[in-house]
C-alpha cells in the first residue's frame, strides 16, 4: 500500500495543483458562487468519506425538525438515476441513494430530494418546495453554490498527522480550504474528553478567529432487527454479550465500528466491503455460508443502518430470510466546549431563527 501511494504522488500532485486553481478562480470571483435567498446549512469535509457527515445532517434533522420546514439536497452518490428526483412512498436506495433513502425512511416530514447539480435542486427546491432551510449533504467541494452557513467535519484521527491527496490519499483538496467553514465540527472523538485536549486539537487546526470549534462522537444505540429471525431473538431475553457476531458492512471506516462490537459482544468475525458497496446475491450468498461455518449456537448478523438500506433490495432480502440480521443505529452527541455558553445547537438555533 505504500509503494502504491508512493507512485501515485504525482498524480496527487497534478490533482492537488488542478484543485488548487480551481478554488482561486473561486476565490478571486472568475468563477461565481451562486447564493440563494432560502437559508442553507452545508455538510462536508476535505477528505474521502468516513467523518460522519449523514449522522451530522440527522443530527441537524433531529434539532430543526419541529420549528422548521426542511428539505434535504444530496447528489444521491451512485444511483441508478440521473437529474432532480423528489423522494416518495415508492423510491428505493437504487433511484435516490443509500443515505437519502435512511433520511427518507427516518424522517418523513423532511422532503428528501437528490441531485446531482446541485445548482437545478436548490433552485427546484425553492419553487416547488418551499422550506425554511435546505440542509445540503456533502457540498463542500460543490463551489458553484454558497451556503449560508457552511460545516466542516473533520476525524479526530487524522488530525495533527501527514495527508496526501487524491489518489495517493484521501485529500479531496488542500488542508487549506478549510477557510472556507463558518463552524468546524472535529467528529469521531473520544466520548472522555477534556478541555486540555481541546486546547490541543485547536493548536493544530489553527481556526479563523471567526471559525467556531466543536467536538462530537458516536452514540451507538441498541441492535435492531432487520428480519422476523432477528426479531423472534431479539424477544427471548436476548444478551449480547453471550453472542458471536459476524459483522459486514460498506462503510469508509470500519474501525470504531468494529472496537465497540468487541467489548459489547461475545466474539467479532468481519467482513468488510467498500464505501457504499452495491451488495450483489453472491455477497449475500457468502456472507450467509460464512455465518453457518461459525461454531456456536449463539450468533448473529450485525450490519449497520446505511448498509441495512442497500439489504432491502428484493433480490437479498429473501437470501438473508435463515439468519438473524440485526442493523445498528448511531446517533452523534457534542462534547461541551470550553466556552459552555456558546454550544453548537444554540449556534444552528440562533441562525435558523434569524431575519
Amino acid at each position: 500500500m505504500f509503494f502504491l501511494r508512493v507512485l501515485l504522488l504525482p498524480f496527487a500532485f497534478l490533482y492537488g495543483l488542478i484543485t488548487k486553481i480551481r478554488n482561486l478562480l473561486f476565490d478571486f470571483g472568475v468563477f461565481t458562487s451562486k447564493e440563494y435567498q432560502t437559508k442553507s446549512i452545508s455538510v462536508g469535509n476535505i477528505t474521502v468519506g468516513g467523518t460522519g457527515k449523514s449522522p451530522h445532517i440527522e443530527y441537524l434533522i433531529n434539532l430543526l425538525n419541529e420549528d422548521f420546514k426542511l428539505a434535504t439536497l444530496s447528489r444521491g452518490y451512485q444511483r441508478k438515476t440521473k437529474g432532480y428526483l423528489v423522494a416518495d412512498e415508492k423510491s428505493t436506495y437504487a433511484e435516490i441513494g443509500d443515505e437519502p433513502m435512511q433520511f427518507h425512511t427516518k424522517f418523513k416530514r423532511v422532503t428528501t430530494v437528490v441531485d446531482e447539480n446541485r445548482q437545478r435542486g436548490i433552485e427546484n427546491i425553492e419553487k416547488d418546495i418551499q422550506p425554511d432551510i435546505i440542509l445540503l449533504d456533502d457540498c463542500y467541494q460543490h463551489r458553484w453554490v454558497k451556503p449560508q452557513l457552511n460545516i466542516l467535519l473533520l476525524d479526530y484521527s487524522t488530525i495533527g498527522k501527514t495527508q496526501f491527496m487524491l489518489p495517493s490519499g484521501e485529500l479531496r483538496e488542500w488542508k487549506s480550504g478549510k477557510k472556507r467553514a463558518h463552524l468546524i465540527i472535529i467528529t469521531k472523538s473520544p466520548k472522555l474528553h477534556s478541555p486540555i485536549e481541546s486546547r490541543r486539537i485547536s493548536s493544530l487546526i489553527k481556526p479563523l478567529k471567526t471559525q467556531n470549534i466543536f467536538f462530537s462522537y458516536i452514540d451507538y444505540k441498541s441492535i435492531q432487527p432487520f428480519n422476523y429471525k432477528a426479531t423472534d431473538l431479539l424477544e427471548k431475553n436476548f444478551d449480547l454479550k453471550k453472542f458471536k457476531t459476524l459483522v459486514f458492512a460498506g462503510i469508509a471506516k470500519i474501525t470504531p465500528l468494529i472496537d465497540y462490537l468487541k467489548q459489547e459482544s461475545r466474539e467479532v468475525i468481519v467482513n468488510e466491503f467498500n464505501d457504499h458497496h452495491n451488495f450483489e446475491p453472491i455477497d449475500i450468498i457468502r456472507i450467509v455460508n460464512q455465518f453457518k461455518e461459525i461454531i456456536s449456537s449463539k450468533k448473529i448478523v450485525i450490519t449497520t443502518e446505511k448498509d441495512a438500506m442497500r439489504l432491502k433490495d428484493q433480490r437479498l432480502f429473501p437470501l438473508l430470510e435463515e439468519i438473524p440480521v440485526f442493523y445498528l443505529p448511531i446517533e452523534i452527541k457534542f462534547h461541551e466546549g470550553p466556552d459552555k455558553e456558546t454550544t453548537f445547537d444554540q449556534t444552528i438555533l440562533e441562525y435558523a431563527r434569524s431575519n
